[in-house]
């Protein structure tokens, strides 16, 4: 119902936009709480795009969105001066599928002529995302195809500015929505929790960027430090390989685990706050302690507010992530910040 409802807004919030009559149109909805063109955002803000695609001749089939990251999404250290800095020096530009899914368009009827308003359907799309937490642009592509492979294509390019990019330590602050499941399924776009955490990059992935049927955003599964979990009342930070993991990510749509693991530590909030080296980062993760619940050392069990875990990525980076606040109920809430070495 809250679909149609959209549907019938549509041509009054699209109001600027031309009319052609094209195999297939792909329009941005434009209001001032949604992104719909190019701007300059903060790191990590949250943001929210509403695509909405018209097949004029043939059912619309498949939604595929990508972002490209320029730089690559890395964390760098900039040289001081900042005026002996060279482009070439920054990570190279790096390109991720962030959703690639068939789609089961709307037909509704005119009740006066009892004919599609649309002979290929409509499909309303609102796409949840962060802002990459370094310096630097994004631009974000849509391209909606018909069963005809004929296709439409609107893109944004959003650019972030952090002014501690000079730091030898990278770092940025999260929210995160997890909810309780027991199976991933696939090809459903209604599952948008952003829960698969890169923790150098501080990137935020929804499921459906990571799993498909089709595997075409399997490459993304290796930019997944930690998922976000509910269990038994609870929230836990688990990595890939985790046994945890195992009934919910099958080696079929998961075949390459990441092992990053986690150490409990003593430290307060304050600690974290002063850590600004990699010698602290190191010294507070060889110093931690493996998680009773978690021997393998892939998971930190359950989390509380001020607990500051330290970790260590795939690649050998260390960092510290600190709990700043836990919900509970039946809409969780996990917010953190991290510190990570560049």
């Amino acid at each position: 119902m809250h679909f149609r409802l959209l549907l019938l807004l549509l041509p009054v919030l699209l109001g600027a936009c031309a009319k052609v009559d094209r195999p297939v149109r792909l329009d941005f909805v434009g209001n001032t709480t949604l992104t719909s063109s190019n701007r300059t955002v903060a790191a990590n803000d949250t943001l929210s795009t509403r695509a909405y695609a018209v097949g004029n001749d043939n059912l619309l089939r498949r939604l595929r969105i990508t972002v490209t990251y320029e730089p690559g999404p890395e964390p760098f250290r900039y040289p001081l001066p900042l005026s002996s800095f060279r482009p070439g020096d920054a990570p190279a530009s790096q390109t991720i599928v962030y959703l690639d899914s068939l789609i089961t368009p709307i037909q509704r009827v005119n009740t006066t002529t009892n004919t599609p308003f649309f002979r290929g359907g409509e499909y309303l799309f609102e796409n949840r995302f962060s802002a990459r937490s370094t310096s630097g642009t994004e631009l974000w592509q849509y391209t909606v195809t018909d069963v005809n492979g004929e296709s439409a294509s609107r893109a944004y390019r959003l650019t972030v500015r952090k002014p501690d990019s000079a730091a030898v330590f990278h770092n940025y602050s999260l929210v995160i929505r997890p909810r309780p499941r027991t199976t991933l399924a696939f090809d459903t776009l209604r599952e948008r929790a952003r829960v698969f955490l890169n923790l150098s990059y501080g990137l935020l992935l929804p499921k459906y960027a990571v799993l498909n049927n089709e595997a075409t955003v399997q490459p993304n599964q290796q930019l997944v430090d930690l998922i976000a979990t509910v269990r038994n009342a609870s929230i836990t930070l688990e990595a890939p390989a985790h046994s945890g993991q195992t009934p919910l990510l099958t080696t079929a749509k998961w075949p390459s685990r990441r092992r990053t693991e986690v150490r409990q530590t003593s430290l307060p909030p304050a600690a974290f706050n002063a850590a600004a080296t990699t010698e602290a980062f190191e010294g507070a993760y060889n110093n931690g302690q493996l998680f009773t619940a978690a021997p393998d050392g892939l998971s930190t069990g359950t989390l509380a507010k001020d607990q500051v875990i330290a970790f260590r990525t795939t690649e050998g980076k260390t960092g510290l992530l600190l709990i700043t606040d836990v919900i509970l109920g039946t809409s969780p809430v996990l917010k953190c910040s991290v510190r990570v070495q560049k």
